[in-house]
């Protein structure tokens, strides 16, 4: 097993785990969100995987534990509640696609 396809288990067990938690409890330690934004991070500052793979990892992960897209579920959202929007929350640097390498 490669250093990436490792790395890319890891992270889906941490999503996994945090969909879970989400589904479960209807929230998140901010803890665990701190850990897996510099989990994600570590992977772009390190060259291991660029913004659209981790993108695409999330998305998959998340409709594994969900059944829906992560637009479609912000779409069938009942509540207005600002922890929704944060338990949704996906890194700015992946969102907005900012490259962690110095130039």
């Amino acid at each position: 097993m490669t250093n990436k396809e490792r790395y890319l288990d890891i992270l889906s067990h941490i999503l996994w785990e945090h969909y879970n938690e989400i589904k479960l409890k209807n929230s998140v330690s901010e803890e665990r969100k701190q850990y897996i934004k510099g989990y994600m991070a570590a992977a772009r500052a390190l060259n291991v995987l660029d913004y659209e793979e981790l993108k695409e990892i999330i998305n998959k992960v998340h409709f594994k534990a969900f059944g829906k897209t992560i637009q479609e579920r912000k779409k069938s959202k009942t509540s207005d509640s600002p922890l929704d929007d944060e338990l949704l929350e996906i890194p700015t640097f992946i969102r907005e696609g900012i490259s962690l390498k110095k130039k």
